[in-house]
């Protein structure tokens, strides 16, 4: 397998705890038959079960403190593991932080559970908007900079999912870490990397990581809340900014996006979902929360029972984090 030096174009934070191990959980094998199943475990990432966002934070936060930014603003719905890691490390490098978060109303939740209690114990500002004006979101938190910006602050605004060129480039160093460690401690090939897809930033990440190190192992995007059309669409259009910004052709990586188990779309759930994502958790003793992980090992749970994997396999599947979400009572 040829591979390139990724050279690094970007100001970076130290914030996450990398290299992220690399393990096997031959119980899941055992219960479920079909391929060894490693997991890569960005859950440790640090900041509090932050996952893989803490990689993409590392450059963004970097981009605001060099702007000399005072805050960050940005988005996601209620329970947005990106929200709450944002948050997190905001706190701790004394940034303030106001988040646009969307509920189905738009209105205050009447509970607070799980991230949104993290979101506000790490000291956020939060303007709720409504699934319509979700639409409108980048537009909303260019309002919120400027009302800083009319009171003396100066403020960073960080996309959606931190998926752009910067959130990219953090997931494509991440996944040089695996290309690192798969020879070392699978010592095999594998079948496929499994993660989950949503924002883009981790998907087009990954994707570019793969190109760049000519990384042939087939990569699967388990489309968590809209159609692969979509993801797809979003996933080049980073590429392309990336492209613009770094140099280098488009990437072509082998990468397939499957939304046959959405669901419903984000954060809806069935009662099969929620048995499969429980008994992960009782076979590794790691947590899988509804909305992202949970989803993706049940697409992957589904796609061993239909035969997609031999018994000699190995297949990795990317933890991205999140585990809070395991706690919103879904049971």
């Amino acid at each position: 397998m040829e591979q390139t030096t990724l050279r690094q174009p970007l100001p970076q934070l130290d914030l996450a705890l990398t290299p992220t191990p690399l393990q096997e959980f031959p119980r899941l094998r055992e219960t479920w038959g079909g391929p060894h199943i490693w997991i890569k475990r960005d859950d440790l990432t640090g900041f509090g079960l932050s996952g893989n966002k803490v990689r993409k934070l590392e450059f963004h936060l970097a981009a605001a403190l060099e702007a000399g930014a005072d805050t960050v603003v940005t988005c996601g719905a209620f329970q947005s593991n990106h929200c709450r890691a944002t948050a997190l490390a905001c706190a701790r490098l004394g940034l303030d932080v106001r988040l646009v978060l969307r509920t189905p109303d738009g209105e205050k939740p009447a509970t607070k559970v799980a991230n949104l209690i993290i979101d506000l114990l790490a000291g956020a500002t939060i303007r709720y908007i409504s699934q319509a004006e979700w639409e409108d979101r980048d537009a909303i938190m260019a309002e919120e900079a400027d009302l800083l910006a009319e009171a003396g602050r100066k403020a960073f605004v960080i996309p959606q999912g931190a998926s752009n060129k910067l959130g990219m480039w953090g997931m494509s160093l991440g996944f040089r870490e695996l290309v690192e460690q798969i020879p070392q401690q699978i010592g095999a090939e594998v079948a496929e990397v499994w993660h989950t897809g949503s924002s883009g930033g981790t998907t087009s990440g990954f994707g570019w990581g793969a190109d760049r190190t000519g990384f042939q192992t087939p990569q699967v995007a388990l489309c968590i809340s809209e159609p692969a059309a979509s993801l797809q669409a979003r996933v080049r259009r980073i590429w392309k900014s990336g492209v613009d910004a770094f140099g280098g052709e488009m990437p072509s990586p082998r990468l397939e996006y499957i939304d046959r188990y959405l669901v419903g779309g984000y954060g809806m759930v069935n009662d099969e979902l929620v048995e499969v994502q429980t008994e992960a958790t009782r076979l590794t003793g790691l947590l899988f929360d509804s909305t992202y992980t949970g989803k993706a090992i049940y697409g992957l749970r589904k796609e061993i029972a239909a035969g997609r994997f031999k018994e000699d396999d190995h297949v990795v599947f990317w933890h991205t984090g999140g585990g809070f979400g395991a706690l919103v009572d879904r049971y």
